[in-house]
């Protein structure tokens, strides 16, 4: 692993450049006391990450990783000493440690749960949207993303920065996790769902094969939540069914189903059943029309059949309900 391709190590160069900046302004009678230890403390972090991904197995790395945790702890004292001693302070600083200390947190989370994961032997998983899935560790996950344990994650699927996955959940492969997504425990994703940035998914969830979720979307999971009333064992279920999209913001209240290749449209609060092929918006959401699987507004005549302007199939519309011809 080349550990300038790492933003743990960049971020943590950034870092001993403030910190530098910072001992500059303490007086002469500091440089063998405090200016030289935390200067070698904010020097470990980075030459620490780089000596760890030089080596040969994860477990050398998370050996490395944890020393430059405890640096980074070290940095963290000093400059309270500082602060307390000569009333120097750096918010820069103090940021950069924050965001050091999550990277270096991933990091060891993905080595530690990359471990576990590799130990899975059974490579199928039984949806229950009622097909199979094989699931494979060949994934990627970056640095500052948290698998929690016994999580199975797909061949080919991406997990972003900052996202976590949490216990027990089932992604199938293909699938794009983007930046700062929640998933709890025990949510089934299909293969080739699309989870964009900051989407919240409770458990209770189960999303088939080809969902789109749009940016900051998220599920609910208890109808009545109350702070000082536990409802873990009410958790209701939602289910988004094959080919679904949903939009940027939109809410889905939980306990109800989202047809096949419905379509929710952006800031839209979905409080009943949405049928398949329904294009659904507003709050609470109406259903405006329909869409075909293409995500084109299908335009249906007097006889009840449309063509999609993008890829020309042909659809019927009967007793309410769409169907795509074959």
């Amino acid at each position: 692993m080349n550990h300038k391709k790492l933003d743990v190590w960049k971020e943590s160069i950034e870092l001993v450049k403030l910190v530098y900046e910072l001992t500059k302004k303490l007086p002469k009678e500091e440089i063998y006391g405090l200016v030289s230890q935390i200067r070698r403390a904010a020097v470990s972090v980075p030459s620490n990450i780089a000596e760890g991904s030089a080596r040969k197995s994860d477990k050398e790395f998370i050996y490395f990783l944890n020393i430059a945790r405890g640096s980074l702890a070290e940095i963290d004292t000093q400059i309270t000493i500082i602060n307390e001693l000569y009333s120097l302070k750096s918010k820069l600083l103090d940021d950069k440690i924050i965001v050091v200390g999550k990277l270096i947190n991933g990091l060891l989370n993905y080595l530690n749960n990359k471990k576990s994961i590799d130990m899975v032997k059974d490579d199928t998983v039984n949806y229950e949207s009622n097909h199979n899935s094989p699931i494979t560790t060949h994934h990627f996950a970056h640095e500052s993303a948290i698998i929690d344990e016994n999580s199975v994650i797909g061949e080919g699927t991406k997990i972003w920065h900052f996202s976590h996955i949490m216990p027990n959940c089932k992604i199938g492969k293909n699938c794009n996790i983007g930046q700062n997504v929640v998933i709890s425990p025990e949510v089934i994703l299909g293969n080739n769902v699309k989870v964009q940035n900051n989407v919240s998914i409770y458990t209770g969830v189960i999303c088939e094969d080809d969902v789109f979720l749009g940016p900051s979307m998220v599920f609910t999971n208890v109808s009545n939540p109350r702070s000082a009333v536990i409802r873990k064992n009410l958790y209701e279920t939602t289910i988004v069914k094959k080919g679904a999209s949903i939009g940027a913001n939109a809410t889905i209240v939980c306990g109800h189903e989202i047809g096949e290749y419905a379509f929710i449209g952006a800031g839209s609060v979905v409080t009943k059943k949405v049928k398949p092929y329904a294009l659904v918006v507003g709050n609470p959401g109406k259903q405006i029309g329909w869409m075909s699987e293409f995500g084109q507004r299908l335009n249906f005549n007097k006889d009840g059949y449309a063509i999609c302007s993008e890829s020309k199939e042909k659809y019927v519309l009967d007793n309410d309900r769409v169907k795509k011809i074959k």
